[in-house]
């Protein structure tokens, strides 16, 4: 661990990464990082959270799997990291965010994304690497909203409710 973050570790160089990526939240998810570490990698939440939820990494460089992309189980993974560990407001605001904007994004398209645009808040896509298919009506997603939707507060739920019964434009 290294900046309250965790890196990948190449075994054949030897060397970390340094590369901000979302997969820094794996340990918390699957409860091997101790109170200090996971506080750490808490406190650096706001380099990855975007409007929309917490994108794969930090570097925009086209790739699918890099900013500005924010896929549902990656979420799921962040957020229950979180709560693993007792950081339940920062886990309901970044749920909050994801389900707004996929909530959102349905009622201005009609259909449920793979992958989401946390910046802009939308299905928008525009992948250099990777395949540039945003597919319609994907399993993990569906999955992801409704597990992210019981997992937050009645008032945050009634609050979400009450956002999509109002003109897109009020927003």
């Amino acid at each position: 661990m290294e900046q309250g973050l965790f890196f990948d570790y190449n075994f054949m160089t030897k060397k970390m990464s340094t590369y901000k990526y979302a997969s820094t939240f794996y340990p918390l998810w699957a409860g091997l990082a101790t109170p200090e570490q996971a506080k750490a990698v808490a406190a650096n939440l706001k380099v990855f959270e975007r409007p929309g939820g917490v994108p794969m990494s930090t570097e925009d460089t086209g790739a699918q799997w890099d900013l500005p992309y924010g896929w549902g189980n990656i979420e799921m993974v962040v957020i229950a990291g979180l709560r693993r560990y007792g950081f339940n407001q920062d886990a309901d605001r970044v749920s909050y965010e994801f389900l707004s904007m996929v909530a959102e994004s349905f009622r201005r398209d009609g259909n449920i994304r793979e992958k989401y645009n946390v910046v802009t808040r939308s299905s928008e896509s525009h992948v250099e690497l990777g395949y540039e298919m945003n597919v319609i009506g994907f399993g993990w997603t569906n999955a992801a909203f409704l597990e992210l939707l019981h997992g937050l507060p009645k008032e945050m739920v009634g609050r979400l409710e009450k956002e999509q019964t109002q003109p897109l434009s009020q927003k």
